[in-house]
This record gives C-alpha cells, structure tokens and sequence, in this order.
C-alpha cells in the first residue's frame, strides 16, 4: 500500500512540474539562464525524491517532503503563469468591438416619452442603420436625417424635431460650447451600439526593436472605454527597450491640426478622437511625419482605479493650490509645494488641473506626463505589487483599449528581467500661439484653437525619431 502510494505520488509530481515548465514556457517570458535553472531545480528535485523513496524509512520521510515542496512550486508557478496568459490574451490586441452610446433627447417642456414622439432627428454617419435599428425596436415614428450636429441641434431647439437621437459624445459637446442649455433638456432613453472591427491577427514579435505608442485619454465619464469620445490627453510613447529609454510627448487637446480623411477647416486634435482612435493615430503620425506603431485608448476612470491599485502615488508639485476638477471620479485635492501623496481620485484632479496656472493646458499636459511616469515608475520598482499579483492583472486588463499584441509584452518582460535597471524616462511637450478659428466640427462658429508652433512640432519630431 505504501509503494502505491509513493507511486502516485511520484507520477502525481512529474506530471506537474511537466504542466507547470510547459505553461512557464508558453509565456516566452523567463530569460534563458533563469528557465534552464528554474527547470534544473525541478528536475533535481524529482530525481532526489525518487531516489530516497527506495532507501530508509527517514530518508523516505525527506523524499516525502521535497515531493510535497516540488508539488507546490509546480503548482504556484501553474497558476501564476496562467493568469499572466489569461490576462496577456484579453488584455492586448483587445479593441476588437467598438462601443457608441446613445441617447434620445427630448426638450423638458414637451412631456413626450418613448412612446409618443411622433418623429426624430439622427446625424448621417457610418453605422447609422444599425443605431435606428436598435432605436426602431422602441419607437414608431418617422426620421430626418442630418449632416451635421449643429444643424441637428438647432431644428431640435426649434421643435422641426419632436426629438433628437444623437451619440452622448457628440451631445457633451453641444453643451460644453454652450450650443444646448442642458437644464432645459431631458434623456429619455439611453442605449449602447456593437460593432464588430476588423482586427488583425495578434502578430508574433520576435525581436525587440524601439517603437512609438500613441496614448489616447478619452474624456468620457463612462465606465467602459467608448470609441468615439474626445480626446483630452494626447501623447506620444517612444520607447527604446535596448537602450531602457522612454520619450513622453504630449500635445495640447486645442492643438488646431488637419484631420486625416476630413477635407477643408482644420480642427482641434481633441475632435480627432470623435472619428475614432485611428483617424487620431493617423493626424498624429502626419503632424510628426513619423510612425505611430501601436495606440493605447484610456477613460478617466482608469486612471482611478490604477493608481488605487498600486497604493497611490507620489508627485511633486511646483506650487500649492487646491484642484478644481471634482467630478467624474476626481477628488478636489489640496495640492501643497512639494511631495505629494495622491489617491487615485487625486491624481486625476490633479492630472486634469489648468486653472490653477497662467499657462493653462500647457502646464496640464505636465502634470499629465508626471502621473504617466509615477504609474511607470511604481509599476516597475515596487516589490508589493508582486504580493497582489494577480488581483493587479485582473484590474488592468478591462481598463484600456490596445492594439499591442502580447508577444510584444512578453519581450519587455523578458528583456527586463535579463536588466532590472530602470528606464531612463524624458519629457518633452510642443505648444502654440492662442487663436480663434472656424473648425471641422464647428464650421459656422470660431472656436478657441493653438496654432502648431512649427519650430516645437519640428524639434519633438526629431527628438522622437532618434528613439524610434
């Protein structure tokens, strides 16, 4: 009965420490030296197992125990290397599905509700049909169909519409430029659209070469990201993973630059990001004349919940004012000169603050960068997060939107374990003269806009290009 049960207990131990070095492995993670001792060590330890279960009763006892002891690496290793595949596949190349809310609006002072409006007005755009066919499944009224919003909006106010059907985002910014009083305005329903993208194959990455991420801050107050939102931060990730550089540039939302695949008035980049999050990569790409390899589509809420994830974060401040942003997951903060501890609702306070300085968005976008390299730099150096290490990759994975494929993940984590020494992280930030123009978005009305100062767009190009 006790051979049968050493037995067991010996396949029992083989079998796992196989599963767990095939999972390890499958991740393309570990560097070479550090997986040919890791399989040392498990292979050592089966040998020396089988070989003191045929010698004494207290040499059998040892054998018994470095079996349970080797039971329980394979084990820890298995899970540990499979929430890390799990998270690697959901987590990148993982935009497959755009999400567009919806709402229909009714004025306050009409009483109407779903089942009385009598007709709509909708914006003309791609997937049209399949919004007022979702919509269609409600109502029973008649349409009309518009080109743009401002002339959707104002056939509303002026009751040629019983009601309107329009994307929330594009209704955020008819209030934000004050084209709808909001107070006199209510939703009456509310709906999300799926649409399926064509995405591409999460390619193999096999060589570690410098590359550049554009990152997307959406300004929607949603807990999911959506696709078609304004953009409010907007920079440039360069990075050099053989030297361990990183460049951080960031450019102004207001920046008044030509729209890839939109012809005649310019517009800010912030509207970019309404067209989608390619049509934001390609402005990008033809402001710098470079090559933006991957994106990184982020909402405001994710900025919360990472830095609460990691215990906070610290940052020094330049001045001591208190934030005035409070809203969509921020935190007023007292913000004093010098180091700070911030929450996550503080550091989006703080990341979002330009009122509190003459320079406005200009100095936003710094105090962006330096959330951007805090995250990084508490990701990278603090050995706690490896104590919530799974709870940290089941947060991470449902706040963003990426088209980075996880082979390229792998290499990064590889090549830092090959040198744990940290990135060396620079800023840099272009800027502009202060105007007031017609829009693509807004054609009938000037707009705050930056006009490009064309030496700062030519200097952060070069800079950029010496990285990747």
């Amino acid at each position: 009965m006790k051979n049968i049960l050493k037995i067991v207990l010996s396949i029992l131990t083989i079998i796992l420490s196989i599963v767990c070095i095939v999972t390890i492995k499958g991740l393309n993670m570990l560097p070479n030296k550090y997986f040919i001792i890791f399989i040392s060590v498990i292979i050592i330890f089966n040998l020396i197992s089988l070989l003191l279960y045929t010698k004494k009763k207290w040499l059998n006892i040892i054998g018994l125990v470095i079996s349970i002891i080797t039971i329980i690496i394979s084990l820890i290793g298995y899970y540990y290397g499979n929430e890390t595949i799990d998270y690697l596949r959901h987590a990148f190349n993982n935009d497959s599905v755009e999400i567009s809310e919806y709402g229909v609006y009714v004025l306050k002072d009409s009483n109407y509700d779903l089942s009385s409006i009598k007709n709509f007005g909708y914006l003309n755009e791609e997937n049209s049909d399949e919004t007022l066919k979702e919509l269609k499944k409600r109502v029973n009224a008649s349409e009309n169909a518009y080109d743009d919003m401002y002339s959707l909006a104002h056939d509303f106010l002026d009751n040629k519409v019983n009601s309107m059907l329009l994307d929330k985002t594009y209704y955020n910014m008819l209030v934000d430029e004050k084209e709808i009083d909001e107070s006199k305005v209510n939703i009456i329903y509310s709906f999300n659209v799926e649409i399926k993208k064509n995405v591409k194959k999460d390619n193999l990455v096999d060589e570690l070469k410098p590359f550049n991420i554009f990152l997307s801050g959406s300004d929607a107050r949603s807990n999911y990201i959506a696709s078609k939102t304004r953009s409010d931060v907007n920079m440039i990730i360069s990075v050099d993973p053989k030297n361990k550089k990183v460049l951080l540039t960031s450019i102004p939302r207001d920046y008044y630059v030509s729209v890839y695949g939109k012809t005649g008035l310019k517009d800010k980049l912030t509207h970019a990001g309404i067209y989608g999050i390619d049509t934001s990569v390609k402005t990008v790409e033809n402001l710098f004349d470079i090559k933006i390899d991957y994106y990184i589509k982020v909402g405001f809420s994710s900025v919360v919940e990472v830095v609460d994830l990691l215990g906070g974060i610290d940052i020094e401040s330049d001045k001591a004012f208190t934030t005035y942003c409070g809203d969509g997951g921020a935190i007023k903060t007292n913000v004093k000169k010098g180091m700070n501890h911030f929450s996550g609702g503080e550091a989006l306070s703080y990341a979002r603050e330009r009122h509190a300085y003459a320079l406005g968005d200009r100095h936003r976008i710094l105090n962006q960068q330096q959330v951007l390299e805090a995250v990084i730099s508490k990701i990278t150096t603090d050995k706690s997060i490896l104590l919530k290490y799974d709870k940290t990759l089941s947060s991470l994975s449902k706040l963003y939107k990426t088209n980075i494929p996880s082979s390229l993940i792998s290499l990064m984590v590889k090549n830092q374990l090959e040198d744990m020494s940290a990135y060396k992280i620079e800023r840099q930030s272009v800027s502009g003269s202060d105007a007031s123009m017609n829009t693509y978005t807004a054609p009938s009305k000037k707009r705050y806009v930056m006009i490009p100062y064309e030496k700062d767009v030519k200097r952060a190009s070069e800079n950029i290009k010496k990285y990747a």
